[in-house]
C-alpha cells in the first residue's frame, strides 16, 4: 500500500507541474495558478509524511489530513460550482488531482503508515 501512497504523491505533483505549464503556454479560459500551487503544497506536505513516518515530528499526520481535506473540499466545491465546464476549459487535470488528493487523504487517515514499511525513496 505504501507504493500506492507514493504513486498518489507523484501523480499529484506531476499533475500540478503539467497544469502550471499548460496555464503558462496556452492560457485556458478561467484558469489561475493558485490551484496548481495548492496541489504542489499538498504534495510537499504528503512527501514529508511519507519520508518521516514514525519519526518524532508531532502534528505532521494531522497537518497532512488538514491539507488533504482542504484540497478535497476545494475540488468538490469547484466541480459543484463549475460542473462540466471545468472539463471543457481545463481538461483532465483537476479530475486527476482530485482523485490523487482523495487517495492521499485516505492514506493520511489510515493508521498503517509506519517506518518499518518498504519503499523508502
Amino acid at each position: 500500500m505504501r507504493y500506492l501512497d507514493y504513486a498518489f504523491f507523484w501523480i499529484l505533483l506531476l499533475t500540478a507541474i503539467v497544469f502550471i505549464l499548460v496555464i503558462e503556454i496556452t492560457h485556458p479560459r478561467g484558469s489561475i495558478l493558485d490551484i496548481p500551487f495548492l496541489w504542489v503544497i499538498i504534495a510537499m506536505v504528503n512527501f514529508l509524511r511519507l519520508r518521516n513516518s514514525g519519526s518524532a515530528i508531532k502534528g505532521l499526520r494531522t497537518s497532512c489530513i488538514g491539507a488533504n481535506l482542504i484540497g478535497a473540499v476545494l475540488e468538490i466545491v469547484r466541480f459543484r460550482l463549475a460542473g462540466m465546464s471545468i472539463w471543457h476549459n481545463w481538461g483532465p487535470y483537476p479530475m486527476i488531482a482530485g482523485i490523487a488528493i482523495l487517495g492521499e487523504l485516505l492514506f493520511s487517515v489510515a493508521k498503517g503508515n509506519d517506518s518499518t514499511s518498504a519503499a523508502r525513496l
